[in-house]
C-alpha cells in the first residue's frame, strides 16, 4: 500500500480535550499500525492504533494551522493541529486509508513477509549432535526402546546408553526412576568421560534396584581411565529430604 503522507511532521499541537488552552507541541510519526505523537522531551507519548480509529474529522482552519480530530472505538478523542495545511491534508487522507473498514485490510492480512528469510540456524538433529561427540562408538550405542515414548515421555525417541546394557536392564531402571528417566548419555568428552542424566528414585535412597545398579556399573565401565563415578544431586534440598523420608 502507498500513502500520501510521509512521517514525521514536527511542531504539531496536541490540544487537551479538557482545557483547550493547554497544548503540547510535538512530532507525529506514522507506522504501518500506529499513529504516534511524541513531545520533544519524550515525557508524553500518545499511541493510536489505526484499526481502532472510528472517525477522522477536519476542523476549520485557524491561525495555528490545520486541525484534525480523531475519535477511536474505545472512546479516546485526540485533536491535533498541523502547522502546514498541505501536511494536514496528507495526514487526513492517509489516516482514512490506514483505517481499515474490513478485516481483510488489517495489517496482519495484507503484510507480505520477505520470500527469502535469513538462515539463522539449522534444524536440531539429535543424532547429528551425538555424532559430533563421536557416538555411537565401542562404548555407547543408540537405543530405540523409547521410540513411542513408552518408557519416558520427556526423553527423545532415541537414547544413548552403554553398549553392554540390555533392554531388560533399561526397563528395570526406568521403573525405578521418577517419570521413567533412567540414566542416559548427555555429553561425551574425547577422553571418554561422560555426563549422564537421570531423575531421582521413586522409593528413596534406602531402596535398591538391581537393574539400576547394573546400568550404573555399565556406565562406569565406559571410561577405562577411571574406576569411580561422581554423583551430583541438583535437586532442591527440601525435595531430597522428602524423598529420603519416603
Amino acid at each position: 500500500m502507498r500513502y500520501r503522507y510521509r512521517s514525521p511532521v514536527e511542531n504539531v499541537r496536541l490540544i487537551d480535550r479538557f482545557n483547550v488552552r493547554q497544548q503540547t507541541i510535538g512530532t507525529i510519526y506514522l507506522t504501518s499500525t500506529h499513529l504516534i505523537f511524541i513531545d520533544p522531551e519524550g515525557k508524553r507519548e500518545t499511541w493510536i492504533l489505526h484499526s481502532l480509529i472510528s472517525s477522522v474529522e477536519k476542523l476549520p482552519s485557524n491561525p495555528q494551522g490545520y486541525p484534525l480530530k480523531i475519535r477511536t472505538k474505545h472512546f479516546l478523542s485526540a485533536e491535533f493541529t498541523v502547522p502546514k495545511e498541505r501536511d494536514g491534508q496528507d495526514l487526513y487522507f492517509t489516516l482514512l486509508q490506514l483505517r481499515p473498514d474490513s478485516y481483510e485490510k488489517l495489517y496482519c492480512f495484507h503484510y507480505q513477509a520477505p520470500s527469502c528469510l535469513e538462515k539463522i540456524w539449522d534444524p536440531f538433529l539429535l543424532s547429528t549432535e551425538y555424532m559430533r561427540m563421536g557416538c555411537p562408538n565401542r562404548e555407547w550405542k543408540i537405543e530405540d526402546i523409547n521410540s513411542n515414548f513408552d518408557i519416558c515421555d520427556t526423553y527423545p525417541p532415541i537414547i544413548y546408553v552403554p553398549v553392554i546394557a540390555s533392554k531388560s536392564m533399561l526397563i528395570g531402571s526406568s521403573k525405578f526412576r521418577s517419570r521413567g528417566r533412567l540414566p542416559v548419555l548427555s555429553y561425551l568428552h574425547p577422553n571418554g568421560a561422560s555426563i549422564t542424566r537421570c531423575s531421582q528414585s521413586l522409593a528413596g535412597f534406602s531402596a535398591r534396584c538391581q537393574e539400576d545398579e547394573q546400568l550404573l556399573q555399565c556406565i562406569l565401565k565406559t571410561n577405562t581411565h577411571k574406576n569411580s563415578m561422581c554423583v551430583v544431586d541438583t535437586r532442591p534440598r527440601i525435595n531430597a529430604v522428602i524423598n529420603r523420608a519416603t
